[in-house]
C-alpha cells in the first residue's frame, strides 16, 4: 500500500509539471490565445429581466503594437430590445468612437464568433488608468461591470 501511495504521489508530480497550457489541445494561434483568456461575458438585465447577452475583449492586450495610447474593445452582443442604441461606458466615462462591424471583421477569428444576429463594434475609449470598468447599456438595462485589468 505504501508503495502505491509514493507511486501517485510521484506520478502526480511529474504530470503537475508539464510544459502545456490549458489551450495546448486546442490548436490556437497565440492571438486566439490571448483573445480568449481576455474574454469577457454578462447578461444585459434589468433584476431578472434579461434583454441580451455581450461578450467584450479588451484588445490592447491582445495587439499591444497596435492597439496602445487609447483603450480598444471588441464588442459582440445579442439584444432582444433593439429599439435602442446600446451605450459604452468605460469608468464611468462615454465612449469616444464607436464603430458597427459586419459579423465578419477582423476579429471574429479571436473567438470564432459570427452569427449574423449579433452586432459587433470595435469601441475606443481615452486613456484610463490600470483598473477598466467597461459597462454596456440598453435604455433601462445593464451590463454586470466587466472588470479588465492592464498587465505590467
Amino acid at each position: 500500500m505504501k508503495t502505491f501511495l509514493v507511486f501517485i504521489v510521484i506520478l502526480v508530480f511529474f504530470a503537475g509539471c508539464a510544459e502545456k497550457s490549458a489551450f495546448s489541445r486546442f490548436g490556437m494561434s497565440e492571438k486566439q490565445e490571448l483573445g480568449i483568456d481576455s474574454l469577457m461575458n454578462s447578461k444585459v438585465h434589468k433584476g431578472k429581466i434579461v434583454d441580451g447577452v455581450v461578450s467584450v475583449i479588451y484588445l490592447n492586450k491582445v495587439y499591444p503594437k497596435k492597439y496602445k495610447g487609447d483603450e480598444y474593445f471588441y464588442v459582440y452582443l445579442y439584444l432582444k430590445g433593439k429599439d435602442k442604441k446600446p451605450t459604452f461606458k468605460l469608468n464611468d466615462t462615454k465612449a469616444i468612437s464607436i464603430k458597427e462591424l459586419s459579423s465578419e471583421n477582423e476579429f471574429t477569428y479571436l473567438t470564432s464568433t459570427d452569427v449574423k444576429w449579433n452586432k459587433y463594434y470595435l469601441v475606443k475609449f481615452k486613456k484610463q488608468g490600470d483598473i477598466l470598468n467597461f459597462l454596456l447599456e440598453n435604455g433601462q438595462f445593464s451590463s454586470d461591470l466587466l472588470v479588465f485589468e492592464k498587465d505590467e
